[in-house]
């Protein structure tokens, strides 16, 4: 009986090493290329807003027009590499057409190879912003 009990503890020993090992950090292989930092940068929006926006990327000091979302669809843009300028840090901004407010995000840091999704609601307040 003994040695049923030693030899499943072994098991479970080997089972819970086999696991473990493959969860360590991941390793580049040698065939993936990195990101190329002169590719634009997707930036998805969608607009649950009742009203058409018009989106902005606040650079480097400047305000740039990206483009106009209709309300309620979603709209893709590419971000130049010179919109995201030497720091790839950026903040956006919405107008809605037709309303007195507008949102802006706080500032995003967005890395070579992310892409940036926008969710404007109704209630501007509560739109969302990520980086992936």
């Amino acid at each position: 009986m003994r040695l049923g009990v030693v030899g499943s503890g072994c098991c479970a020993l080997w089972l819970f090493t086999a696991l473990v090992s493959g969860c360590g950090p991941r390793h580049a292989a040698d065939n993936e290329v990195a990101p190329d930092p002169n590719e634009p940068t997707p930036l998805t929006v969608r607009n649950d807003n009742l009203l058409d926006a018009i989106v902005f990327v606040y650079h480097d000091g400047q305000v740039t027009r990206v483009g106009t979302v209709t309300a309620a669809s979603s709209a893709n843009f590419m971000l130049a590499p010179w919109l995201l300028g030497p720091t790839r840090n950026i903040n956006l901004a919405a107008h809605p057409i037709g309303s007195p407010t507008s949102i802006n995000t706080e500032l995003i840091h967005v890395q070579v190879g992310q892409f940036i999704e926008w969710r404007l609601e109704n209630d501007l307040a509560t739109s969302s912003v990520s980086v992936y």
